[in-house]
């Protein structure tokens, strides 16, 4: 029986990645100034960077329709899907309603609707465990298991320089946005466990905030064994402050085994904006 990965196209996946782990992209769409935007490979992020920069207003973003994900689910005998945290997008649950409808015509059929809890790399990081577990040979039951036990632990972490496209969509509160404008301060935010975003902690700088990541996630960290977990960091816009994020992940977090960077898909670029990045572990 095949097994087939979908997932929204905030999992942050480039082509050669995608092709890699063999996953089906649904794609969500971006307005900015009454311009719309298909999410998917054919995308420009730095004309959407550009055109977000110019627009005055703040861009918004829609999820995928059921009917969409049902169809990409059909193609499958089992499938798992992979969206963006319930409680930041209605990606989630149109992937449900899709699920029902799929299933009302073909009875037989299975998938199961990952939940991420996360973002960007998180999503990332569930395709790249769920590939793992289907070309390991393990049943469509033992993934299941395994992929909920491992969303439940998964931690996310994010830099942005600017917050105010979370602000203006509601994603964090005004608060929050004012703070990491006013006196430098960068704040380093995560997942709550539960989906929604949360502070971790306000770091003057960015830089610093970039030396005071890597300590977080390396003291997360600490009593794994080493070489036994896979990072995943997306980036935006910003190729050489990812590289040496992952130099210095490695050099400091014994426990990691590999660092995959990539850069972030049109979803992401609206809401880490240039220079954010985003980490998943």
């Amino acid at each position: 029986m095949e097994i087939g990965i979908i997932a929204d196209s905030c999992c942050d996946l480039t082509p050669a990645l995608r092709r890699l782990l063999k996953v089906d992209i649904v794609s969500l769409t971006i307005n900015v100034d009454g311009k719309q935007y298909v999410d998917d490979e054919a995308l420009d992020t730095k004309r959407l960077l550009a055109e977000m920069k110019a627009y005055k207003g703040a861009p918004s973003t829609a999820c995928p329709s059921p009917e969409a994900y049902a169809a990409a689910m059909e193609q499958y005998d089992a499938c798992f899907v992979v969206t963006l945290s319930g409680n930041l997008s209605g990606s989630c649950n149109a992937a449900r309603i899709g699920r029902e409808m799929l299933l009302e015509r073909c009875p037989r059929k299975k998938v199961h609707v990952v939940d991420s809890e996360s973002a960007s790399a998180g999503q990332t990081l569930l395709a790249m465990l769920l590939r793992d577990g289907i070309d390991s040979g393990r049943t469509f039951e033992a993934i299941t298991e395994e992929i909920t036990a491992f969303v439940a632990r998964m931690q996310t972490r994010f830099v942005l320089e600017d917050l105010s496209n979370l602000v203006k969509n509601g994603r964090i509160s005004r608060v929050a946005g004012l703070l990491g404008g006013a006196l430098a301060l960068r704040p380093i935010m995560g997942d709550d466990g539960h989906g929604n975003i949360a502070p971790i902690e306000k770091v003057r700088g960015t830089q610093n905030a970039m030396r005071r990541l890597v300590e977080l996630i390396s003291d997360s960290l600490r009593t794994e064994k080493p070489s036994s977990r896979r990072l995943v960091l997306s980036y935006c816009n910003c190729p050489e402050r990812a590289m040496a994020l992952k130099k210095d992940l490695l050099e400091k977090c014994a426990a990691l085994r590999e660092v995959i960077l990539t850069p972030t898909s049109g979803i992401s670029t609206v809401y880490a904006y240039n220079g954010g990045v985003v980490l998943a572990y």
